[in-house]
């Protein structure tokens, strides 16, 4: 309700006889923190209305003030930035620079690179295989077993190798050689058969192999039509080995006249 009519309101109570005495006292009080409370309210109203247009009036004081710097603080940004600017490119085209030299030396690199592995790949091709170093008694079960088998050509160099790893009066050596002449033998290398066969008869002439490798030297140089130094081997056999079988053997060649069993 409109507090400007209350006291109308209060006049017409009275005329009328329609309020008591009480009531017109109520109303009064009602009226009297009505009006008390709009005049504070009024007044504070009007305090924030003044304080707000103050605050404004500063803050347009405040913005208005650095104005000019504000300016020249944006200009010298923009020349700020437009320095970086140069300096960013200048870094570009020195980091495009140095990535061409680098993409040219790589590739410097890589042909040198593959070059060398050229090389290491033709001089590997080149270089001799070496037989694979292994127990030398293995070696010669090796060599043995090859032969029986008939690879005479990988049984010689199975044979050769335990005679490199083994010491010299190792007892297993005499045989190796003697093998060795076998296998050349039955390849028809009559020369190398008789070099092998000879180190059994000059290194190790108390071997059960010696008077082997001779009676076989005998018939290689049958073989090679060397009638002469095949006779006067299997003479040797006889003499050196009276009562062995080998001399039994190059006895029966001598007096059938053949130099081949």
């Amino acid at each position: 309700m409109n507090t400007k009519y209350l006291p109308l309101l209060l006049i017409a109570l009275s005329a009328f006889g329609c309020a008591s005495n009480e009531d017109v006292t109520q109303v009064k009080q009602d009226v009297t923190t009505v009006y008390s409370e709009q005049t504070s309210y009024r007044e504070r109203t009007d305090a924030r209305i003044s304080r707000v247009e103050k605050e404004i009036k500063d803050l347009e004081k405040a913005v208005g003030t650095p104005d000019a710097g504000l300016k020249k603080q944006v200009v010298d940004l923009s020349l700020t930035n437009e320095a970086e600017d140069e300096k960013i490119k200048t870094m570009l085209g020195r980091i495009d620079e140095l990535e061409s030299q680098l993409r040219t030396y790589w590739e410097e690199v890589r042909g040198e690179l593959k070059e060398l592995k050229k090389a290491r790949e033709a001089a590997a091709a080149a270089a001799p295989t070496q037989p694979v170093k292994v127990d030398p008694e293995e070696l010669y079960k090796q060599g043995f077993d090859a032969f029986q088998k008939g690879a005479y050509n990988d049984a010689m160099p199975l044979f050769a190798e335990f005679v490199k790893q083994s010491p010299a009066d190792a007892p297993l050596v005499p045989n190796a050689y003697y093998w060795m002449g076998e296998s050349y033998m039955n390849v028809k290398n009559y020369e190398k058969a008789i070099l092998q066969f000879q180190e059994v008869v000059d290194r190790f002439p108390k071997s059960d192999k010696a008077g082997k490798a001779m009676l076989r030297q005998a018939e290689a140089f049958g073989s090679l039509g060397d009638k002469k130094s095949s006779t006067t081997l299997l003479k040797r056999v006889v003499e050196l080995f009276p009562k062995s079988e080998e001399a039994r053997l190059a006895a029966k060649k001598l007096r059938g006249g053949s130099l081949l069993q």
